[in-house]
């Protein structure tokens, strides 16, 4: 399945190590706080890709695993009423595996039943309607390419729209609902002309008012590297603030997998693009250097969930994290990827 998300789950993603880096920590996190994420585990068919979703307190208790299956479940979220899960189904490999098939599937938080929604081949990025009533979802199938949204049980796909082609719109990826009616994607411009980056646009529901809203930073993709800008950005509860996993020209320090790009935490407000658009660096400044991506802010709007891995020290743990929305400390979660939080377990 092509997709933008440059945040690729290579085999540091879901490495299980023995210790901690020591962090800046706050008070340990209440255990009200309840989150979805991709629970890391091994399977001869899925390698070390294999996932299923778990959903636990932010203090591991509690924990429920949703699936159970041969399959990768990918990038979960909750829908508004936090009775289901919708995320992204290989049906045959895995991500980032040549010839996978994917298919939109939601699960059932007090029943476990799994329903397939889409019938694919290739549709993925699940993004739930802020009323809990549709879902949209983008398609990379030949003839359908393109955003659309149906409704939750699956019914009346429409296609909202789609990249032109052109230089500056050639790719869209990496989508988020925001609660007051935006959808969020990433662009993939430069592809052809050589300077390759990704940046942020916003559209309506109906495909009207198309909004860029920032240019990917000021770094072409290096050759052989993943791509420089914006990756699997989300909102904020209130929707003015968007946080994005931004991929620079440069590798982790330390000693990260060849071939992998530093990415760092930043927020910026979901307002038009301008020149001189303010954008904030949330990395931690004693470790900067890192990947950090698929992040989410909290439903009372002080903090942020992620996945994080560094390589400043060989013992560093990989996984899930959260930060406060000034970026200034980081908590160990869980092994694993792509979390997300209960938008009705508030504290």
């Amino acid at each position: 399945m092509t997709r933008i998300l440059a945040l690729v789950i290579t085999a540091a993603a879901f490495v299980v190590l023995v210790a901690c880096a020591t962090h800046p920590q706050p008070a340990p996190e209440p255990a009200t706080q309840q989150i979805v994420y991709m629970a890391p585990v091994k399977l001869d068919t899925l390698g070390p890709q294999g996932s299923e979703l778990v959903m636990m307190n932010l203090d591991g208790t509690d924990s429920v695993q949703l699936t159970d299956n041969a399959t990768q479940e990918f990038l979960p979220h909750f829908s508004p009423d936090a009775t289901k899960v919708a995320y992204t189904k290989y049906t045959t490999g895995s991500y980032g595996v040549a010839n996978e098939t994917a298919v939109i599937g939601v699960v059932d938080v007090a029943t476990l039943v799994d329903t397939e929604l889409t019938t694919g081949p290739n549709d993925g990025d699940a993004a739930w309607s802020p009323d809990g009533k549709r879902i949209a979802y983008l398609s990379q199938s030949a003839g359908v390419e393109g955003l659309w949204i149906m409704n939750a049980d699956g019914s009346d796909p429409q296609r909202v729209g789609g990249p032109t082609g052109s230089d500056d719109d050639e790719v869209w990826g990496d989508i988020a609902w925001s609660s007051d009616d935006w959808i969020l994607f990433v662009v993939a411009q430069g592809m052809q002309s050589g300077c390759f980056k990704t940046r942020l646009d916003k559209i309506r529901p109906d495909g009207s008012t198309r909004t860029q809203l920032d240019d990917g930073g000021p770094s072409c993709t290096p050759a052989g590297m993943e791509q420089s800008g914006d990756a699997d950005p989300a909102f904020s509860a209130d929707g003015k603030t968007i946080y994005s996993s931004r991929g620079m020209p440069s590798a982790p320090a330390g000693s990260p997998p060849a071939g992998t790009t530093e990415r760092k935490l930043y927020a910026l407000s979901s307002d038009a693009w301008t020149a001189d658009k303010p954008e904030q660096d949330l990395s931690l400044p004693s470790e900067p250097a890192c990947i950090e991506g698929v992040p989410k802010g909290s439903p009372d709007g002080t903090r942020v969930l992620e996945y994080r891995a560094c390589f400043y020290e060989p013992n560093e743990r990989a996984g899930v994290y959260v930060t406060d929305t000034a970026g200034s400390y980081r908590t160990y979660i869980a092994d694993g990827f792509g979390p997300d939080w209960n938008p009705l377990a508030t504290q």
